[in-house]
C-alpha cells in the first residue's frame, strides 16, 4: 500500500518530503524519550552519591522542643531545641520539628560534623522525584523542539506547494477559461 502511493502520479515532491519528516520526527521523538530516561537515571544516581556522601557526614541527636514551634511554611514547623552533645556540654539551635510537636516533646534532629543544626540527608523519594522532574522538563523542551521545527518546514513545504500551484495556474488558467 505504502508502496503504491509512492508511485502515485499525483504524489508531489512536497508530499514525499512530509512523509520523511514525519518519520523523522516520530524517530526523534522516540530518541529524546529515550535519552531523557537515561539523563533521568544519570540525575538519579548523582543525587543519591550526593545524599550518601551527605549522610556520611551527619549525625542524628535527641533534641528537647524549648519554644513553641512555629509555620515555617514548607513540610512543617520551626522550633527552638536543646541537645546535649556527646562531650556533656548543652547547645541550643533552631530545627524542624514535626507539626504536632510542642514544647517539652522531644525530637531527633541532624547535626553536622561541627555540632550545629543540619538539615537531613535527601530522601530517596526526594531524589526520585527530582530526576523524574528533571528529565520530563528536559523531554519537554526537547520535544516542543522538534514539534516547532516540524511545523515550520510543513510551512516551507506549504508555502512551496502555494508557490507550485500559482505558477501551473499561470498556465492552465487560461486553457481551462477558454480565454487566449
Amino acid at each position: 500500500m505504502a508502496r503504491a502511493r509512492r508511485r502515485s502520479p499525483l504524489r508531489r515532491r512536497s508530499d514525499r518530503w512530509r512523509s520523511a519528516l514525519v518519520e523523522i520526527q516520530a524517530l526523534g521523538l522516540v530518541a529524546v524519550a529515550v535519552l531523557c530516561a537515561l539523563l533521568g537515571l544519570g540525575f538519579y544516581q548523582q543525587g543519591r552519591a550526593d545524599a550518601l556522601r551527605v549522610a556520611q557526614s551527619l549525625h542524628l541527636a535527641q533534641a528537647r522542643v524549648t519554644g513553641r514551634p512555629y509555620p515555617s511554611g514548607v513540610g512543617g514547623d520551626l522550633a527552638q531545641v536543646s541537645w546535649t552533645a556527646p562531650d556533656g556540654s548543652t547547645h541550643q539551635g533552631v530545627a524542624g520539628v514535626p507539626a504536632s510537636d510542642h514544647t517539652g516533646d522531644q525530637v531527633q534532629i541532624w547535626l553536622d560534623g561541627s555540632g550545629n543544626v543540619s538539615v537531613g540527608p535527601t530522601t530517596t523519594a526526594n531524589v526520585v522525584g527530582t530526576a523524574v522532574i528533571s528529565a520530563l522538563l528536559v523531554m519537554v523542551g526537547a520535544d516542543a523542539v522538534l514539534l516547532c521545527a516540524g511545523a515550520v518546514a510543513r510551512s516551507r513545504f506549504n508555502r512551496m506547494d502555494q508557490e507550485a500551484w500559482a505558477r501551473e495556474w499561470l498556465v492552465y488558467e487560461p486553457l481551462w477559461s477558454r480565454r487566449r
